[in-house]
């Protein structure tokens, strides 16, 4: 097991929006080019794209705020 690539992923997933539409538009594609199992593979499709860009929204919001504040995040 990889908690890396599967950290990898997800954090790529919530900050790079055109990988986020690759992974679920095409996850055998997208996920290609990470040492993954087959079991980490299967949860990472599993994963619903509506919550996924609903979580990378508010954490893109967060990140925003605190910037414009100054504080960090």
């Amino acid at each position: 097991m990889s908690r890396e690539a599967v950290e990898a992923v997800l954090g790529r997933a919530m900050l790079d929006a055109v990988f986020r539409d690759a992974l679920f538009a095409d996850p055998d594609q997208a996920l290609a080019a990470f040492d993954l199992t087959p079991e980490e593979a299967a949860a990472l499709k599993a994963i619903d794209a509506e919550s996924m860009g609903a979580a990378a929204g508010a954490l893109d919001e967060r990140i925003s705020k605190a910037t414009w504040l100054g504080g960090d995040y």
